[in-house]
């Protein structure tokens, strides 16, 4: 990885945090999440050259074309939060009474969201397309997946989803 990728992912890996810390308080349940998408889409909506739709009003699908033929990839992260009551007292703690991000559902977000910023500055390296897919209701199967697919939004491509765990509480970014 050359210096110039390193800094522009040291640069988002910031606004990542502020994006996480920004969706850890204000959680939404499944298929309740179009504030989490518009706030979503608002915030991909500065990337230069991503193409966003919006095929249900609680997710957010962000398409970056790069110049150069090649395949399409899919980038995945879930949205919604859960029922708990969160006790943490963190700054960023969520403002929504019995409704928190428990497992890692906001940083799964934040991470794609840092993605799609690094790759979109690094478009004109691009060979093929990559989608962005923003879901939610994951935590209730099949949930959002099953809307989006039967809204057509499956095709060949290949699909990585972000996973990750949660640290205990009192150490979160």
């Amino acid at each position: 990885m050359n210096h110039a990728t390193e800094l522009l992912i040291s640069a988002a890996a910031e606004e990542a945090l502020r994006w996480r810390r920004h969706i850890h308080a204000h959680p939404d349940l499944s298929f309740q999440e179009k504030p989490t998408a518009d706030y979503i889409a608002r915030e991909l909506a500065s990337f230069a050259g991503l193409e966003i739709s919006r095929p249900l009003d609680n997710s957010v699908i962000a398409v970056l074309r790069g110049p150069h033929p090649g395949p399409t990839w899919a980038l995945r992260a879930d949205i919604d939060a859960l029922p708990l009551q969160e006790e943490s007292g963190e700054s960023f703690c969520s403002t929504v009474p019995g409704v928190m991000h428990a497992c890692g559902h906001d940083a799964h977000t934040a991470m794609l969201m840092g993605a799609a910023k690094v790759l979109c500055q690094r478009r004109d390296n691009l060979h093929g397309s990559i989608k962005f897919i923003f879901q939610p209701a994951e935590e209730v199967p099949p949930g959002g997946a099953r809307e989006l697919v039967e809204l057509g939004w499956s095709t060949t491509w290949s699909i990585f989803s972000v996973c990750t765990s949660s640290p205990p509480a009192r150490s979160a970014p």
